[in-house]
């Protein structure tokens, strides 16, 4: 039960976490979902897949347990190997084992392993806190509205009143229009002379601004004594904070033997630093963005480094 809580613990942290002899841990970030069917809306989370095949020991959970329960790395390791057996043991009694808060075992009848994860824990610490959430449809319905028999007898009852028309004042009408049409007529006129006159003079007025602006431009002198002295930014280069790791050595030795053995396979390897635990990590490379660098990983894992796995941060020289 202890052993299943470190591996807890560290998928959390991880993007893979490898059971020596026994397999690998490998989360995914899987986004927010809505499922029409029910109405829900589940948040990001992380999915959670095994990998029997990848079963080297890469130090991260026995330098984990390490550091827990205060012991040595032989120790640790020792731990871990006893662990195993005893899920081996419990799947071949019971048919299945279950890893609190990671999934549970089983095999299937070609006597492969049979992982599922568990479903109810997200190791995204981004989403912590965060539940589904059930929505339902909104629907809108029109409902008519009814007439009163009051508002529909006055509807009936309003009277239409028509206009009537004198003769007589159509003669006085036409006498009226006629004498407008004249005064429009030399107003209009009255107008166009008045806007002829009106461009004239702005053309003229343009004419003499634009002279006034040459000659000034072409008598102005534009001779700078003293000029200001260039500017130079010092521009940060961007931290190259996520790395994909190829292993992690206790000997710094192995370590650049390993490097070396990368570089000449033509990959840009070097030693990020020194874990906590003390051991010297090789990356293959290392990226600026998160997203580059797990697509840097899957090409990794299918060359067939099945060990690498994800680092995100800093490590002392």
């Amino acid at each position: 039960m202890q052993m299943a809580h470190y591996i807890s613990d560290l998928l959390y942290r991880h993007e893979c976490v490898v059971v020596p002899d026994f397999g690998a841990f490998i989360s995914r970030r899987v986004p927010a979902q809505h499922f029409a069917s029910s109405h829900t809306i589940y948040p990001p989370k992380k999915g959670l897949s095994f990998n029997a095949q990848i079963k080297q020991n890469d130090g991260l959970l026995a330098n984990h347990v390490a550091s827990v329960q205060n012991c040595s790395y032989e120790q640790a390791v020792q731990e871990i190997r006893n662990y195993v057996r005893s899920l081996d043991k419990e799947i071949d009694n019971n048919g299945s084992v279950t890893i609190h808060k990671v999934g549970r075992f089983s095999r299937s009848e070609e006597n492969a392993l049979q992982f599922t994860p568990m479903y109810l824990v997200n190791y995204l610490p981004e989403a912590f806190g965060l539940s589904s959430h059930e929505t339902f449809a909104i629907d809108r319905v029109e409902k008519p509205v009814a007439i009163t028999s009051e508002e529909q007898k006055e509807q009936e009852t309003t009277p239409v009143i028509p206009l009537e028309t004198s003769r007589s004042n159509s003669g006085s009408w036409v006498r009226y229009a006629a004498a407008g049409v004249i005064l429009i007529g030399l107003s209009f006129a009255g107008y166009k002379g008045y806007q002829e006159q009106a461009r004239v003079d702005a053309i003229a007025v343009e004419q003499m601004t634009n002279e006034t602006v040459t000659n000034t431009i072409e008598s102005a002198s534009f001779l700078i004594s003293d000029p200001l002295p260039s500017i130079e930014l010092a521009v940060a280069p961007l931290e190259k904070k996520y790395h994909v790791v190829a292993g992690a050595f206790r000997d710094p030795a192995n370590a650049d033997k390993r490097v070396a053995q990368l570089k000449r396979k033509g990959f840009d390897a070097k030693r990020i630093g020194v874990n906590k635990y003390g051991l010297h990590n090789v990356a293959f490379s290392s990226f600026v963005e998160r997203n580059d660098a797990i697509n840097d990983l899957n090409r990794m894992r299918a060359l067939g480094f099945d060990q690498a796995w994800l680092f995100t941060g800093k490590l002392p020289k």
